[in-house]
C-alpha cells in the first residue's frame, strides 16, 4: 500500500508541474499578443478571416471521363498583411503519379492531374507554371501586391480526367460520378501560420475558408445532380411535383422528403426519362 501511495504522489507532483511548463509555439503567442486570439478560445477582438466568391461552371458529359470547368474568383484579403504571393489548393493532383500520400495507389486511382487551361490576375492573362515537387498546393507570384482590406480578381479554365476508381472521390460506374474537390481554390491565409501550404495526402481532411459560391453544372438532359446549395432553377430540371415539394420544404422546419427511395429507384424525378446521377461537393 505504501508504494501505490507513493507512486500516486509522484505521479500527481509531475502532471502538475508538467501542466505549469506546457510549451506555447511562438506562431499561437505571437497571435494573443496580437489580439487576434484569446486564452478562453474565443476570436481576440482582433480576429479576422480571408474570404473569397467563387463562381464556378463545370461541364461532365459521361461516359467522356474529361470534366471541363471555368470559374471567376473575387478574393478579399482582409488581413493586415500585404499578400504577394496566392497559394491555391489542387486537390485533384493527389491522383498524379508520384504525388506524396500515406497510401499506395493502383493504376485505375491514378491520372495525370489538373491542365490549366487559362489564368488571368485582375484581368490580365498570365502564364500558369506547375511546380511538380509540390502537386497538391501551388502558387503564384503577383506583379502587383494585394494589399491589407484589398481585393483581387482571378479567373481559370482547367480540366482533368476523373479517376476510374471511386472512394472520396471518382467514377461510382460509366454513367455516374462523384466530383468533390473539382475546383482550383485559394488556400487559407490565417493569423497565427499564414498560408496553409501543407500537401494534401488522400488521408486528412482539409482547412478552409467561409466562402460563398455560385455553381453552374452541365450534364445531358437525362441526368440528375445532387449536390449540396440552393437549386436556382428547379422549374426547367424537374418534375412539376417535386418542384412543389423543394418549395415547401424552403418554408418550413419540418423535414420533408422532396425524393423518396421509390422515387430514385423509378427514375422520374427529372423531366426526361432513363435518369443517371452526377453527385457533386464543394
Amino acid at each position: 500500500m505504501k508504494i501505490v501511495s507513493l507512486l500516486l504522489i509522484f505521479t500527481g507532483f509531475t502532471f502538475s508541474s508538467k501542466t505549469q511548463n506546457l510549451y506555447w509555439p511562438r506562431d499561437v503567442k505571437k497571435a494573443y499578443k496580437n489580439e487576434t486570439r484569446s486564452n478562453d478560445g474565443w476570436p481576440g477582438k482582433k480576429y479576422w478571416q480571408n474570404s473569397a466568391r467563387y463562381k464556378i461552371t463545370i461541364t461532365a458529359t459521361p461516359p467522356d471521363r474529361n470534366i471541363k470547368g471555368s470559374e471567376q474568383i473575387s478574393y478579399i484579403n482582409n488581413s493586415p498583411d500585404t499578400l504577394n504571393v496566392l497559394v491555391f489548393k489542387f486537390i485533384q493532383n493527389i491522383h498524379k503519379p508520384g504525388a506524396p500520400r500515406l497510401g499506395s495507389a493502383d493504376p485505375d486511382y491514378l491520372t495525370d492531374g489538373v491542365h490549366i487551361d487559362a489564368f488571368t490576375v485582375n484581368g490580365e492573362t498570365t502564364t500558369w507554371n506547375d511546380r511538380e515537387y509540390s502537386p497538391t498546393v501551388q502558387f503564384t507570384r503577383l506583379s502587383k501586391p494585394l494589399l491589407p482590406h484589398d481585393s483581387i480578381q482571378l479567373s481559370f479554365d482547367w480540366h482533368f480526367q476523373i479517376s476510374l476508381k471511386s472512394g472520396r472521390e471518382g467514377m461510382i460506374d460509366s454513367t455516374t460520378y462523384f466530383l468533390a474537390y473539382f475546383y482550383p481554390r485559394v488556400a487559407v491565409y490565417d493569423d497565427y501560420n499564414g498560408w496553409d501550404d501543407l500537401d494534401h495526402n488522400d488521408a486528412l481532411e482539409f482547412y478552409n475558408d467561409f466562402n460563398d459560391y455560385i455553381l453552374n453544372i452541365k450534364v445531358p438532359r437525362n441526368y440528375i445532380v445532387w449536390a449540396t446549395g440552393n437549386l436556382q432553377n428547379a422549374n426547367d430540371v424537374l418534375q412539376p411535383a417535386y418542384v412543389q415539394r423543394l418549395n415547401e420544404s424552403m418554408k418550413t422546419d419540418r423535414n420533408i422528403h422532396i425524393a423518396t427511395a421509390n422515387d430514385i429507384a423509378a427514375k422520374n424525378i427529372t423531366k426526361q426519362n432513363d435518369v443517371k446521377y452526377l453527385d457533386v461537393c464543394l
